[in-house]
Order: C-alpha cells, then structure tokens, then sequence
C-alpha cells in the first residue's frame, strides 16, 4: 500500500559552477520554489507484518555538523566551500548567513519551506573571525556497509529510537524489507555489488514511499535520484512483503562477503567464542536454534522475549537478534544435502556472555513450559562458556552417520546393477603367482649349476680354515654335513636307517 505524503519545499540547483559573495538573491534568481505546508508526513501506517524497516544513517543535511570538516555548522563569517568536482544533494531545513559559498559543477540544494541564505554586512557578531569550511565527500559510504543502518519491527518503533539488533547479514536490507530514508534529509549512497538489482519491498525518499517499480525507476532517472543513488546496482522496489508468519530468509548470503568487507571485528576473551549464521565476527554469548510447527509467529514470539525478558533490570545490557535462517545439512558432517528452515536466536552481552548464558537458559525452561502452545517443536543452545542444552553426540550426528551408510550402501547396488548389465566393466584382476613358481625359486635346478647356499660362511664352508688346535672341534665335525643341497646338521638321536623309533 503506498500513501500520498504532504509535499515539502523543493530547491534544485543543477551546474552550479558559480561562486555567490555578498548577495542575498544571487540564489532565488536561479531557483524554483514549490510552496508547501509545513508539516512532512513519512509513510502511512499499514498492516502489521514479518518484514523490518531499515533506516539509512548518514545524511548530507546542512545543519548537520558532522558533515563539515571543522566539526561544526558554518556561520555567517565563514566561507563555505563544496568540492568542484564531487557530486551532491543537500537537504537544507533553516535559512544560514554566509560570506561566500563555492558550489559544485553538478550538484543541488534542497530548501525546506522556511530555509535559504544571507549574507551579513560585515563580520557576523556570533561567529567570530570566520573561517574557511568544507562540506565533506560522502562518496564512499557503502549500501552494504551494516553499520551505517538502524533496524524496526514497526515505524513506531524505528520512530521512537527502539531499534532491533541483527546478525550482519540482517543488518543491510534484506528483500522483504522496507527501506526509510529520512524524511527531512538529503543523502548519497553507493549501491555496488556483484549483482545487478537489489531486491527491496518499498523505499522512502524525502517523505514518499516507493513500493511500484515503474514510479521508483522514474525517481532513480531524476537528477536528484541520481545524486542520492550512484553504483552499479540498482535499487528495485516492489519485491513482496514476507507472507510466512514463521519469517523469511533475508536473502543477503550472496553478498557476505562485501558485506563482512566493510566490518571490523573486535577481539573477544570467552572461552569458546560462537559465530552466528550470517554474521561476520565470533562473539560471546549464546546462539538458542529453535525448531517450530505451523502455529509458529516470529513476530509474537519476538514481542514476547522483549516484554517477558529483555525488560528485566537484570537484562539490560543485553542484545537479542531473532531471524529465520537456512541451516546447512551435511552428510557425516561434511557432504552437504540440502538446508532445513529453523530460527536463530543470538543472544550478546559485554560480560562474556555469562548474562547471555543466563538468559538463554531462562528462554529455553519458558519453551519446554510453553512451547507447544508456541508453536515450538525443540529448543537448544550453546553458549560460549562450552555449555550446551544438547550432548556432543547429538541425534543429528545419528542421523547423519544413519544416512552415510545408506549412500555407501545405495552406490555399491547401483554399481552392482551397472556391471550386470555390461555399462560398467571392472578392470582385470592380476593373476597371483603359482607355488610352483616358488618351489622353482626355491629348488637347485640344473646339477651344473652351483649350489646357492647363501652367504659365505668361512667356519663351515671351508673346512681347512679351522684351527689346528687338537680336540677343539674333533666332536663337533661328526655332527656337520656338506651336501650339494647345503650344510646339514646330524642329529645323533635318529637314524636315518630306521623308519620307526622304539621305546
């Protein structure tokens, strides 16, 4: 549903290319002034649903000061300079004294009922000397950069400041969410990415909401959408809102990579620190996986963590990010066969997680109390303190070993099936040696030959060589024997003459 917002004071300067001094019409000659009323309206309010709105930080307003290099709102003794060559679109609320302002080649100026410039005569009493500023360059700043976005379950809520906290991936808008760019203010933003189109369900720009794809792209044509947007992707809108109360994917895997690109991690001291599906860092806390039936609702289930926990004195400090994401299933856990839907539950704190732990333990005894009135199926943990609601040898780990064996066993019958039918031949099996092959090895031979009688023995394979000493060996000569076959040992109790012994 898209609503008609109040129109608002428009200004466009486009080629600027000129410098204004000491003049305080120089402006108005060049500009269009649309009169409006005074008040802005956002968006309407519209049905309740899964997806979040995601609210874009950074602006390029005049009177924000972060935005001038001196830390502060230039005054009526200053000289205000924006850079020749970059490309901008100021939003600008209240009418500014000036000395001098330099302006881009290209660039625009967008007065809110009420707002302009002037110069005063002389020096401005309450700004001092004056001095040179200039209006920072804001090319830099990254779509898919998740900290420069504010998350809501509701517009009252992203109204209010009660924003939600979400993996990385989650933080940047996904493709059933609505994107909020604020009403009163002028920005620029860089959509590159590896695709072509980003997928969104609305967009709101200057007060009006964007949710028909033909009326946004007429936007993104206009001068002021192509200094608001640059890149090579296109923002699209008109992606439908997530019709499963059980939550949809975010569908930002694809873009992980750039999106932990712009992330810094911070180092972390728990014992076994966890890493969130979708997220970029490890932290400390405790990750609840949570199993669900079709009477299942993200969004109750989230409103009932926040006003049955998180409202507590004792959680204050911590944040809790609910999502649906893809669990990966592995074969052996290793072998990848598909995904399995559950929702996530990551839970932080700044005390190693220990207030984490806490919490997820108080969560997972509501479940087993009232999980099935839930729609809640099976809850687990795991916390970075190495403590677990599940032992190590869990029943997924069966089943994988279960399905294991039944691939090895489904390969092997299909292979069977194969060589039966002449479409797979199995290679020919060397034929082992035969024994007579090794009596032949083992056996003299030809009588011409010599005798192998292995290594030279030079006590008994030359007899001459033994001492002379009398008596030394006179015994042990009757009990040796040289044949042709090789030496022999007598053994004085047989005879070789009998073929039976006797008692």
């Amino acid at each position: 549903m898209k609503c008609a917002s109040q129109q608002f004071a428009l200004v466009l300067i486009t080629s600027f290319g000129s410098k204004i001094t000491k003049c305080s019409h120089c402006l108005s000659k060049r500009l269009k002034m649309l009169k409006t009323p005074h008040a802005l309206l956002l968006v309407c309010l519209v049905g309740a649903t899964d997806a979040l709105y995601k609210q874009w930080i950074p602006d390029t307003n005049y009177e924000n000061k972060t935005n001038w290099d001196k830390g502060d709102v230039p005054c009526g003794s200053d000289r205000v300079q924006f850079s020749a060559q970059r490309k901008v679109s100021v939003f600008v609320e209240t009418a500014h004294a000036v000395q001098e302002m330099q302006l881009p080649l290209d660039g625009e100026l967008i007065l809110y009922s009420g707002a302009g410039f002037y110069v005063v005569s002389g020096q401005d009493p309450g700004c001092g000397a004056g001095v040179s500023t200039k209006f920072k360059d804001s090319d830099s700043l990254q779509w898919f950069d998740p900290a420069l976005w504010l998350a809501a379950a509701t517009l009252n809520d992203l109204q209010n400041g009660d924003f939600l906290f979400s993996v990385h991936e989650e933080s940047v808008p996904c493709q059933h969410d609505d994107v909020v760019f604020k009403p009163f203010s002028s920005f620029r933003v860089d959509t590159t990415s590896s695709q072509s189109s980003i997928l969104v369900t609305s967009v709101s720009v200057l007060g009006e909401t964007f949710s028909s794809r033909s009326e946004f792209s007429q936007y993104l044509g206009s001068h002021t959408g192509q200094l608001q947007f640059h890149g090579s992707s296109v923002v699209t809108v008109g992606n439908p809102s997530c019709g499963d109360p059980t939550g949809c994917d975010c569908g930002n895997s694809v873009n992980h990579q750039q999106i932990c690109g712009s992330v810094t991690c911070a180092t972390v001291h728990c014992k076994m620190p966890l890493r969130p599906m979708g997220h970029c860092c490890q932290v400390c806390g405790s990750i609840i996986s949570i199993s669900y039936a079709g009477g299942f609702n993200l969004q109750n289930y989230r409103d009932r963590l926040k006003h049955l926990f998180l409202t507590l004195p004792q959680y204050e400090s911590v944040q809790l990010g609910m999502s649906k994401v893809l669990k990966p299933l592995r074969i052996m856990g290793v072998i990848p066969f598909g995904t399995s839907p559950e929702i996530q539950v990551v839970i932080v704190d700044g005390e190693m997680g220990k207030i984490a732990e806490t919490l997820a333990k108080d969560i997972i005894k509501d479940i087993q109390s009232q999980g099935s009135k839930l729609g809640i199926t099976k809850a687990e943990f795991q916390a970075s303190s190495g403590n677990t609601s599940t032992p190590k040898s869990s029943a997924g780990m069966v089943v994988g070993v279960v399905l294991g064996v039944l691939l090895v066993i489904t390969l092997i019958t299909v292979l069977v099936v194969l060589m039966r039918k002449g479409v797979v031949q199995m290679p020919p099996i060397p034929s082992a040696p035969s024994l007579s092959f090794f009596r032949r090895n083992t056996d003299i031979g030809d009588s011409n030959e010599a005798a192998d009688r292995g290594f030279d023995n030079p006590m008994f394979d030359k007899p001459d060589m033994l001492s002379d000493i009398p008596g030394l060996y006179e015994s042990d000569r009757n009990t040796i024997a040289l044949t042709r076959t090789g030496v022999h040992f007598i053994n004085p109790a047989y005879d070789e003459n009998e073929s039976d012994f006797s008692v």
